[in-house]
């Protein structure tokens, strides 16, 4: 048999849609159609039963997380479902009563699905409006809330995000073969940010870890008749209140435009305050540390584009020493 990598891009989906139907066979469901809707990070299934409801169902890449964080975030899916109002994707168990179905692949490679039902609505980031971004901080809180006074069973992960890389990722930022990708200027500019960012993250008091998304930006949650549904829960983690918010925070300033986040945040917050204190640390700071990650990521994926990446990171980190506050440009378009 011919390698994955080896195939064409049609070869590939050929293959993998065989896993599909093989991981479909294992649900109590009659399948009229499935329908390929997602090929980044997870190859993602839109399945439609013959009685016409709809599901999502998720086949991982091999490599891509691991089967601890796939059981970490069914075990709180069915917790959020059982124990509060937040509308999250109901899981489907196998035949066997698995909320995982694991298999191996015709390379040898562990593979793991899961099904869930599909959440009807609107991607938050079409609908970034004042009521709705109140809305995001009170499911950001009553989220942070569960989180809290959960107490995982066994088989939850135990890791915790208490870094800015805190998932075992290697340093390569400033590794020997990338040291031509930085003036002197530069690397000083970026030490010095790093060494911020990781004060901030050891300033912060342990008492306020709980179960984290991780991963909660807008176009993570839905809105379907007024009320907001977050899916995509496969980087639950450990983690602090402060890390959460400012991942999805930078997200949205990203997108929207730093001008229109600065009118969007207060009204967030004011929707978070609405169920739970906002917690300490200073935001921005936390964000610089998403951006420290990414730099970190590019600089072990896309050798190329890290000379770029680090002299634009490195404006966007001078400007936020000088102003405190996120600033337009945020985003690197070169």
């Amino acid at each position: 048999m011919k390698p994955t990598n080896e195939l064409t891009r049609l070869g590939k989906i050929r293959r993998q849609r065989a896993y599909a139907r093989q991981a479909l066979a294992q649900y109590p469901i009659e399948i009229r159609r499935a329908d390929l809707i997602g090929t980044d990070t997870n190859l993602i299934y839109r399945v439609t039963t013959t009685d016409g409801a709809r599901y999502i169902l998720r086949l991982a890449f091999p490599g891509w997380r691991t089967a601890e964080n796939a059981e970490s975030e069914v075990l709180w899916l069915d917790a959020l479902a059982r124990d509060t109002d937040i509308p999250v994707p109901r899981l489907l168990r196998t035949h066997a009563g698995d909320s995982l179905y694991h298999f191996t692949d015709a390379e040898g490679n562990a593979r793991r699905a899961v099904l869930m039902t599909y959440l009807p609505g609107t991607l938050l980031g079409k609908r970034l409006t004042e009521p709705n971004l109140f809305k995001m901080g009170e499911l950001f809180a009553k989220l942070h809330r569960h989180g809290k006074e959960w107490h995982p069973p066994a088989g939850f992960s135990s890791h915790t995000f208490d870094r800015y890389m805190s998932r075992g990722e290697p340093d390569a930022l400033f590794a020997d073969a990338q040291r031509d990708a930085f003036t002197d200027h530069q690397r000083d500019v970026i030490t010095r940010m790093r060494a911020r960012v990781e004060s901030a993250y050891a300033a912060l008091d342990p008492a306020d870890l709980r179960v984290i998304h991780c991963d909660l930006w807008h176009d993570n949650i839905k809105v379907y008749r007024g009320k907001l549904a977050p899916f995509d829960f496969e980087d639950t983690i450990w983690g602090y209140r402060i890390h959460d918010l400012a991942m999805a925070l930078l997200d949205l300033a990203e997108d929207a435009g730093v001008a229109r986040y600065h009118e969007l945040l207060p009204v967030f917050r004011a929707g978070y305050e609405s169920r739970l204190p906002w917690p300490e640390g200073d935001l921005g700071v936390f964000q610089m540390g998403r951006v420290l990650w990414r730099l970190n990521w590019i600089a072990r994926f896309w050798r190329k584009g890290l000379a770029g990446a680090v002299a634009f990171d490195t404006a966007l980190f001078e400007r936020f020493e000088a102003e405190g506050r996120l600033s337009d440009p945020l985003r690197n378009k070169s």
